[in-house]
């Protein structure tokens, strides 16, 4: 494909932001960065084209060129609404497509029909604790990809081989998905302080594949907000865009009802809160990019990062919860 112009780039990313902007984000992630694409982004933040705060991760095979771009001490602040906010590695795929990792069979075999299919981790373990380790020597936040329980386990133990010594400080560690995550490996996540970032969508737009896939016990506890929180976490939400729409209020829905295309209520006991679900995607996600102090609630001093809707989560009935829309975003006031 031909290079975009020096134009086309502020302008496709103007209107990509106006997505996220038109849906009340304002403040987006790109959760697996290249070095040309950070590249383009960061030409087109030069150039003033961010309506609203991104903050990149690059992907594990591009961290070290954009480390020789971009100095440590660049990281972790804002330049033109742009951030590079720490590194990310993918451990699996994803429950639907069969990819994700597990510590039991799928019930309906594997893509290929294979027999007792668990799944396949995406590197060696040893690959994945020399990189972990590394990610914490830069002092980096570091975003893992991990949805199946066996993915978590081997996310869990690089970190224990990476932190061996100092298990609990905090890190800015953030398991992107933990959508198999065990009750077991949640108690793990509050004792090594490390933040899930659940996918409650999946509740709605795949559970009924999850539950041929896993079972409906297991895929009960899919996205298990309501754990995470009861333990003192403070989980985040995403709708990992575009593989689900970016409708936040939808998101909030399907954490506070957890029903499925087919009606089935997915967990009764993980639902949540309207406040809690709105928690998840405001305060809890300034504190994952570190940025508390200046985002996530109204308050004097923060920045005024706000949505305006046409009704109240807190007070309508929780089912029409997806239906209130955004009337207006504001960034910076």
């Amino acid at each position: 494909s031909e290079p975009m112009t020096a134009q086309q780039e502020v302008d496709w990313t103007r209107a990509g932001q106006m997505l996220f902007a038109e849906a009340g984000v304002t403040t987006a992630h790109e959760g697996a960065t290249h070095l040309p694409q950070f590249q383009t982004m960061k030409r087109a933040s030069d150039a003033g084209a961010n309506i609203i705060d991104v903050v990149a991760y690059p992907f594990f095979t591009d961290l070290d060129a954009v480390l020789e771009k971009n100095p440590l001490e660049t990281w972790g602040r804002y330049w033109n609404r742009l951030k590079l906010g720490g590194a990310k590695i993918t451990l699996d795929g994803s429950i639907q497509a069969k990819t994700g990792l597990f510590t039991t069979p799928y019930l309906t075999g594997g893509p290929g029909g294979e027999k007792d299919w668990r799944g396949e981790p995406g590197f060696p373990e040893d690959f994945v604790q020399a990189f972990v380790k590394k990610v914490y020597e830069l002092g980096l936040p570091l975003n893992i990809h991990a949805n199946g329980d066996g993915a978590i386990d081997l996310a869990l133990r690089a970190h224990e081989y990476a932190a061996a010594g100092d298990l609990a400080r905090a890190r800015g560690v953030t398991i992107i998905h933990s959508q198999f995550v065990r009750p077991d490996q949640l108690e793990k996540y509050a004792a090594y302080s490390m933040r899930p970032s659940f996918f409650t969508a999946h509740a709605y737009y795949f559970a009924d594949t999850h539950m041929l896939n896993r079972g409906r016990e297991a895929t009960f506890f899919l996205s298990p907000m309501r754990a995470a929180i009861d333990k003192g976490l403070r989980p985040t939400n995403h709708t990992d865009f575009v593989v689900t729409p970016l409708d936040q209020m939808f998101l909030v829905w399907t954490a506070v009802n957890r029903v499925s295309r087919n009606g089935v209520v997915v967990g009764p006991d993980q639902r949540v809160t309207p406040l809690e679900a709105l928690q998840a995607i405001t305060i809890n996600a300034a504190d994952q990019y570190g940025e508390r102090e200046s985002k996530g609630s109204l308050e004097p001093g923060k920045l005024a990062d706000l949505v305006v809707l046409d009704g109240n989560p807190l007070k309508v009935d929780p089912m029409a919860i997806k239906d209130i829309k955004v009337v207006e975003t504001i960034k910076e006031g």
